[in-house]
């Protein structure tokens, strides 16, 4: 265990411990014996109050996932809500029963079998956010969030073909720490763990905008964060320059969550990037982004279902309606977006 991301007494007494903000310095690295890599993305699903669609998204997530196959799960955040007064957003400790009563008592079957690559939300903020890394460093590894920014590399199939990934905590890019109020502890926490200043800010894009360099001439690039970009959704704040390095490096797609939509905007003759939204896991909007190219109607809870064939220069994609429990999950969006053009540009 690296100490410099896991101290156990912050970890037990809940105190925020900034280190877990510092990206991770290696790039994490796995292969899957398959000629298909398949994986869900899920955002916004930890709400258990009144209107919650968690078990019926749950649900069908189970069965795509042993039908599929699927590898993993790429969760994009908002993982823990607060339901009521008495309770509280995001996790205390390590220690914090929500990590059962949210996340393992409700994704069992071939949920429980695979790794769930973590970011975190702006309500996993409001309290310690540092605790779900420390989560991974001593308890559960499957919960796999080693620091709030980290890359990983995903080789699968025979030709050893190669998936780039970079996990990014949003949360500092999105919100102006000077317009901020004391309503919840964001802005505290943001000072806390360093993530509030210009020069910390622009460190957060320099290290990003290296990730991305070491990786250009792979074919496939995601990118995963848990604001969405799509249409007017990426005006806020450093959210732009965000934006503008994904094009910049022709990025093949964005994975996020926190508009409780499912939506897409689509790659076009300016943008390269394709920008996925899935943060309608547990919850819903009656609107999404201005701007997207296709939104589900609002009041639908869901999620993304990918795979990507060894020998394809396409990634399947498809959105699936999972609201009423009890009723057969919908395919309501799918289609293919292509491999990245001009890797070695």
């Amino acid at each position: 265990m690296n100490k410099s991301y896991a101290d156990n007494k912050t970890s037990i007494n809940g105190t925020i411990n900034p280190t877990a903000a510092i990206p991770y310095p290696n790039t994490f690295s796995e292969t899957y014996n398959v000629n298909k890599l398949d994986f869900l993305v899920i955002g916004d699903w930890g709400y258990q109050g009144n209107g919650s669609g968690q078990r019926s998204v749950a649900d069908a997530m189970k069965n795509w996932a042993k039908q599929n196959n699927t590898q993993f799960v790429i969760n994009v955040g908002d993982n823990f809500y607060q339901i009521d007064d008495n309770d509280y957003d995001g996790v205390l400790s390590v220690a914090d029963p929500k990590f059962k009563t949210y996340w393992l008592d409700v994704y069992t079957e071939r949920l429980a079998e695979i790794p769930w690559f973590t970011i975190a939300g702006n309500h996993d903020w409001y309290t310690n956010v540092s605790a779900q890394v420390d989560y991974y460093w001593l308890t559960d590894k499957r919960f796999f969030i080693p620091s709030l920014y980290y890359a990983r590399i995903s080789t699968f199939g025979k030709c050893n073909t190669k998936v780039a990934w970079i996990h990014i905590d949003t949360d500092p890019f999105a919100y102006n720490y000077s317009s901020l109020t004391d309503k919840n502890d964001l802005k505290v926490n943001l000072a806390t763990m360093n993530v509030w200043t210009s020069d910390q800010l622009e460190d957060k894009l320099n290290w990003i905008e290296g990730q991305l360099k070491a990786v250009k001439d792979i074919k496939w690039i995601f990118v995963v964060g848990h604001h969405g970009l799509v249409g007017e959704c990426s005006y806020p704040y450093y959210l732009p320059r965000l934006r503008s390095l994904l094009n910049k490096y022709r990025v093949t797609a964005y994975f996020a969550g926190h508009d409780h939509v499912l939506e897409m905007e689509s790659a076009n003759k300016t943008s390269h990037v394709t920008y996925f939204t899935s943060g309608a896991g547990s919850r819903f909007d009656l609107k999404g982004c201005k701007g997207s190219t296709w939104g589900y109607p609002g009041g639908t809870m869901g999620f993304l279902h990918v795979s990507i064939e060894e020998d394809s220069d396409q990634m399947y994609y498809e959105y699936v309606n999972a609201t009423t429990a009890g009723q057969a999950p919908q395919v309501v969006k799918q289609g293919y977006i292509n491999v990245r053009k001009d890797v070695n540009s």
